[in-house]
Formats: C-alpha cells, sequence, structure tokens
C-alpha cells in the first residue's frame, strides 16, 4: 500500500507544479443546471473518528519550497506537522451539497477551476449533483495547534471509502472541491489510481472541507494538466 500511495502522490503533486499568486473564475467547468442532488445515504450520521498522519509519510506529500508556519507567524519545520482528515457526518454534507448546487445554478463565479483540465462537469452522466463524501483537512503541530502553509500538499484516501456503496462506471470519475474562508468553492487536481486517490490542496491556513462528487469526466492520467494553484 505505501508504494501505491507514493505513485500516486507522485503523480498528483507533478500537477502542482505550476503554481500562480491569483486566483480567477473559470469558465471551463460546465454550466449544467442541477436537476436533482444526491448524497451518499452510507455516509454516517456522526462524525468520524480523526486520521493524524505526518505531513511527512506514505499517505501524505508536499511540494517543494512549501513553508509551513505557526499562528505566530514562525516556521514550523515539515517534520512536525501534521495531517488531520475528519470525516463529516450526513447532515453536515448535505448542508454542503445544497451550497454547491446553489452555486452551479446561481453564481458561476463561485467555482474555480485549478485541476488543469481545459473542461470539466459537476454533474454525473444522469445529470445530478452527485455528492460521495465530505471532510475536514487541517494541519496541526504534535500539541495540536493550526498550522498554515503557502504552497501545495497532497493527502491519500482509499477509493472505496469515498465511493461508498457506489461505484465508478466507464465515462466517470470522482471530482474534489474545497470551500475557500469566502465560501467559493475551487475544484482540485485529483489522482486515482490502484484504489487509492490522492488530493492536491493549495495554501490554506484553518480547517478545510473537502467534498467528493462523483462526475461524467476523465482520470487524470489519461489527460495532460497544467495546474494553478488558488491563494486561500
Amino acid at each position: 500500500m505505501k508504494k501505491k500511495m507514493a505513485i500516486v502522490l507522485s503523480a498528483v503533486l507533478a500537477c502542482s507544479m505550476s503554481i500562480t499568486a491569483v486566483a480567477a473564475p473559470s469558465p471551463t467547468i460546465a454550466q449544467d443546471t442541477v436537476q436533482n442532488v444526491t448524497v451518499n445515504t452510507s455516509i454516517s450520521t456522526i462524525t468520524g473518528t480523526p486520521q493524524i498522519t505526518g505531513i511527512v509519510g506514505a499517505s501524505s506529500a508536499v511540494l517543494d519550497g512549501t513553508i509551513f508556519r505557526n499562528t505566530a507567524g514562525q516556521v514550523v519545520d515539515a517534520s512536525g506537522v501534521r495531517i488531520v482528515t475528519v470525516p463529516a457526518d450526513l447532515a453536515a454534507t448535505q448542508i454542503s451539497a445544497g451550497e454547491i448546487a446553489a452555486a452551479m445554478n446561481t453564481d458561476a463565479s463561485t467555482i474555480y477551476n485549478f485541476t488543469g483540465l481545459s473542461s470539466l462537469a459537476l454533474t454525473d452522466n444522469e445529470g445530478a449533483l452527485n455528492v460521495l463524501a465530505q471532510t475536514y483537512v487541517s494541519l496541526q503541530d504534535e500539541d495540536g495547534n493550526v498550522i498554515s502553509h503557502n504552497g501545495s500538499i497532497s493527502t491519500t484516501f482509499e477509493v472505496q471509502d469515498i465511493l461508498g456503496s457506489n461505484t465508478l462506471d466507464e465515462g466517470e470519475t470522482i471530482q474534489a472541491m474545497y470551500q475557500r474562508a469566502d465560501g467559493s468553492w475551487v475544484v482540485i487536481p485529483v489522482v486515482i489510481r490502484n484504489g487509492v486517490i490522492a488530493i492536491s490542496l493549495p495554501a490554506f491556513s484553518a480547517p478545510v472541507k473537502v467534498v467528493f462528487l462523483l462526475t461524467k469526466g476523465t482520470s487524470y492520467e489519461d489527460v495532460q494538466v497544467t495546474v494553478r494553484s488558488p491563494q486561500t
């Protein structure tokens, strides 16, 4: 498993090497009118147990040049940084699904495409907004204090944990979005390989929520991408 995760993380970080300082609304997201919203009912009604791993390890990775700082602004060595992921409960996931659907239907300028794909869709083959799961991601030091970063980090999940009772059929993929402090949404790089899904997150200074969608589309393994990283 460690070898598989290392391969996936290498691929997703390669997608994140081109970083720009300013985010802009992207016209490359297909603005499908959401007719139906589906939320994975296998999601627990109780917030999950936090998963804590070192930021430098088999299941996470850091883009060269990324700097970590504590709340006092002091630089923190990566060896002392932990990435914390907490699965959201069903109620929180349903709220996020409603927020994304509203953004898609009323204000396209609040959704940004930083996947590197020239175009992408956020609905599945049936035209529905299909929300698979939501998780909260944060960085902490060994004492549990919040850490910020200014570059790009990646972490991994088991594909089956994200899909739940769903299946990934031909012409479908998994997209991931995170919500910025201003309420806008950013679609971020995802690589799926060998039963593992890796996401790449740009700079953030507070815990962020990441939502996974089942969408029509093509795997990142099959396309050429150049990714920009928005400031949060």
